[in-house]
């Protein structure tokens, strides 16, 4: 579950990510990018294919024709629906690359304490959210991370919180 070094650690007790946790952090916003970009594709795919079976079906008889050019907001609602997609389309990919570049110069904090297990459970999905407190911050796990951390026992957690993505870069046991 974590891969940290022995580097990573030494970076991040002098308040610093390493080279290989900073390069990490910048793939996975580039990986975010990669991913919205190809979901752009995606919609504008869907777009035309939706334009395309729309017009179709208007142009497809003479009563449903006329009825398209009996009004002329009737044509000025396709260009109107066209630049509303592309809009939202635009910001997503602005968005994508503001949380890229907002990963790739993420600041290193630290949370100390003993460590406490509690979960959350969501009753509709039946997914379960397995946390982990350490001190007064609460650290949300997909899996029961006891077999990892000892509960009662003082830990020291490095992470990066950035936006809706929070990741621990690494950890140690802290002594007293």
């Amino acid at each position: 579950m974590f891969e940290f070094t022995a580097e990573d650690l030494a970076a991040n007790k002098r308040g610093q990510l390493s080279p290989g946790q900073q390069e990490w952090l910048t793939m996975i916003g580039k990986g975010g990018v990669r991913v919205q970009g190809c979901n752009v594709w995606i919609a504008i795919g869907f777009m035309i294919l939706g334009l395309g079976i729309t017009l179709g079906l208007y142009l497809s008889n003479e009563d449903s024709c006329a009825a398209l050019f009996s009004n002329p907001l009737n044509l000025l609602i396709f260009p109107v629906i066209i630049l509303v997609v592309v809009g939202i389309l635009v910001l997503s990919i602005l968005l994508a690359r503001w949380n890229a570049n907002k990963l790739k110069n993420a600041v290193l904090s630290s949370a100390s304490g003993n460590v406490r297990f509690d979960h959350d459970s969501s009753g509709e999905s039946g997914i379960t959210t397995h946390l982990v407190i350490v001190g007064r911050k609460k650290f949300k796990f997909a899996d029961d991370m006891s077999h990892v951390f000892k509960e009662g026992e003082k830990y020291r957690f490095y992470y990066c919180k950035v936006g809706m993505y929070e990741f621990v870069m690494s950890y140690e046991r802290v002594e007293g």
